[in-house]
């Protein structure tokens, strides 16, 4: 298994449009994730395992605030005009916990949903949670069930990345409009 579309990808990404942060040099390493894998009695994908112990696990990935800006309270918008970055869950020392694999599985397991890892969420999506599977395949839970998602970790990641472009290039042409008028 190899990253390396992601890597290529984050090589040469727009650094004006998005922000980003991940763990960098304080990666995790094997025998964390082995110690994560036995705690929560799951083998996790080698995919993600080389993901999570480069410098870009415990990715925070968000488009910057001048081009999207972020709805005020009470804004009223089509569902995606919420979505402006994406979180892929990390084991590092000094990952924040909000972007903790561990404590994301805890909180994850202690509401009762302890057959799978949380590994991955949109940012403004509160409803639909990515998980890794007992087996490690990827299903995502829509706040009432599970359902299974195609792929593996790298072509999951690129194809949100894609879908987080998408939006930030609807967005940004809404806005275009908006202010024309």
């Amino acid at each position: 298994m190899s990253i390396e579309k992601i890597y290529d990808y984050f090589r040469s990404y727009d650094k004006e449009t998005y922000q980003v942060f991940a763990c960098g040099d304080d990666t995790p390493s094997e025998q964390d994730i082995e110690a994560f894998e036995s705690e929560f009695n799951i083998k996790l994908p080698e995919d993600f395992k080389e993901f999570t112990m480069s410098p870009l696990g415990g990715l925070y990935m968000e488009v910057r605030e001048e081009i999207w800006p972020m709805a005020q309270e009470y804004e009223v918008a089509p569902f995606w005009e919420f979505c402006r970055g994406i979180m892929v869950y990390g084991i590092s020392s000094e990952v924040p916990e909000y972007l903790d694999l561990r404590a994301n599985t805890r909180a994850f397991h202690e509401s009762g949903l302890s057959d799978c890892i949380p590994f991955f969420s949109v940012i403004g999506d509160g409803e639909q949670i990515f998980c890794f599977d007992r087996e490690g395949k990827i299903v995502v839970f829509d706040g009432y069930e599970m359902h299974d998602v195609e792929g593996d970790f790298e072509s999951f990641l690129l194809g949100q990345i894609a879908e987080l472009e998408e939006r930030k290039d609807k967005k940004v042409e809404k806005l275009k409009n908006r202010a024309g008028r």
